[in-house]
């Protein structure tokens, strides 16, 4: 297989995705197995980054089409499928570029194959981006949410959300944050070992490809650019360490659970919080792993297993009604982990940003109010209540904990200087919040959490 058969795949499965949006590493996987041509590893990534890279940016390179078009006349999905690929690959040059005139040279060879007769237009049109450069044809006004949301390629519906509720910067910082990506994050076991001792392991290895770093927060959590060496090493299979966002690890430290402890963790599935909130307890509490999808909770199950962890009890229970009597009891601590529009994953999940829309909030907050009024009455006085997203939406955060809390006197929100451990009060707003997202800089996705106590 040639790399124009590669980009020849690419702009047909473009084609298929954008009649039918579907999950994107499957329909790849489909288009592959129908080609009767072989393929190295190379090759395939190649594709997921083309693929991935041209549904995330959509909305600007179809801006750049737009304002390249001599007549804005509609273009066949074939045509702009073509388009779109080589003008991502033009505005997104990797770490080994290659030469403009190369990349307009097969844009032109694949519309021979694939859209015969508009070699010249497809010639025309990326020769001016080449003449103009994309400064010329971006907007120029940061400000208003079209230009935002066309220099980030993000839904203007969102924009117009964060801009509701965030500061300018924020908007900035936000915006910046959905297209960053610089490689996988795990955690590491410490039953089994430390942070530093795991490094050390690998380093000693001299994979100098892996570029390990530690986590900035989180105390178990490292980053690695390729991650596929560490899931086929030994210590992954020996339950080592396992892949989890730094965010998603502050989630299980700020609940700061405690050996000999019961605990609820809600919609627990596929199972990783669960595990590191064991893993923090030194597998001595007791977990209850509630989830209403049988099939979800079968991850949760598997990765105990790898993990060796023994105080796990997964429960298959609908988290929006009474819990059965032999789960309600008074808990040291809960974890409402609740379903969101995971709208804080958007940079790792290309098509997410164009899958989701503004009036599921609404939807979601009515369903995570109900699960967290729900959970809360099994919370001993005194125990601690986390409520948790990966979401941007405040309206499915800040919103959800005030409700809750003007309804329910006998619960408070801890203060910032109340968070333990107290190395993480740093990144609790002055609210009481914590927001991922909004950390300068940050390499997390977007997880919110605030916590509460059960005061009478």
């Amino acid at each position: 297989m040639t790399d124009q058969d590669i980009r020849k795949i690419v702009c047909r499965l473009l084609v298929e995705w954008e009649k039918q949006p579907q999950a994107l590493d499957q329909l790849l996987e489909k288009h592959l197995r129908k080609t009767k041509l072989e393929y190295n590893q190379v090759q395939r990534t190649l594709a997921t980054n083309l693929v991935a890279g041209v549904v995330r940016w959509r909305l600007r390179l179809d801006h750049f089409i737009d304002k390249l078009q001599n007549r804005n006349k509609k273009i066949k999905p074939e045509l702009k499928s073509i388009l779109r690929l080589a003008l991502f690959e033009l505005d997104f040059p990797t770490d080994s570029p290659r030469p403009g005139y190369a990349i307009v040279s097969e844009a032109v060879n694949l519309t021979k194959i694939i859209a015969p007769g508009r070699e010249g237009f497809v010639n025309g049109i990326l020769r001016s981006y080449l003449r103009l450069g994309r400064h010329e044809l971006l907007p120029k006004d940061n400000n208003e949410a079209d230009n935002l949301a066309i220099l980030h390629s993000l839904p203007v519906w969102l924009i117009k959300q964060w801009q509701n509720n965030f500061d300018k910067p924020a908007v900035q910082n936000l915006c910046l944050q959905a297209n960053r990506f610089t490689g996988t994050t795990f955690r590491v076991n410490r039953l089994k070992l430390s942070r530093k001792d795991l490094l050390l392991r690998f380093e000693a290895r001299n994979d100098t490809d892996l570029k390990l770093v530690p986590g900035l927060y989180a105390e178990n959590a490292f980053s690695a650019v390729q991650a596929a060496p560490l899931l086929s090493s030994e210590e992954f299979k020996k339950g080592f360490l396992s892949v989890q966002d730094e965010g998603a690890q502050l989630i299980g430290e700020l609940l700061n659970p405690q050996p000999g402890e019961l605990i609820l963790d809600a919609c627990a599935a596929p199972g990783g919080k669960t595990a590191h909130l064991t893993e923090l307890s030194d597998d001595k509490s007791k977990i209850i792993a509630a989830d209403r999808e049988p099939r979800r909770l079968k991850r949760v199950v598997e990765t105990a297993k790898r993990l060796e962890l023994s105080s796990i009890k997964p429960v298959c229970v609908d988290l929006s009604k009474a819990l059965p009597t032999d789960l309600a009891h008074a808990y040291d601590a809960i974890l409402v982990d609740a379903p969101c529009s995971g709208l804080g994953v958007i940079r790792r999940r290309a098509d997410l940003r164009w899958r989701k829309k503004n009036e599921e909030s609404d939807q979601l907050a009515t369903i995570q109010l109900q699960i967290l009024q729900n959970c809360s009455r099994y919370l001993k006085i005194g125990g601690r209540l986390l409520y948790a997203t990966c979401t941007t939406i405040r309206k499915e955060n800040q919103e959800v904990v005030r409700h809750f809390l003007s309804e329910n006197s006998n619960f408070r929100q801890l203060s910032k200087e109340e968070f333990k451990p107290e190395r993480l009060q740093n990144i609790i707003s002055r609210e009481g919040f914590l927001e991922t997202s909004l950390i300068k800089e940050s390499t997390m996705d977007g997880f919110f959490a605030a916590l509460m106590t059960r005061i009478a």
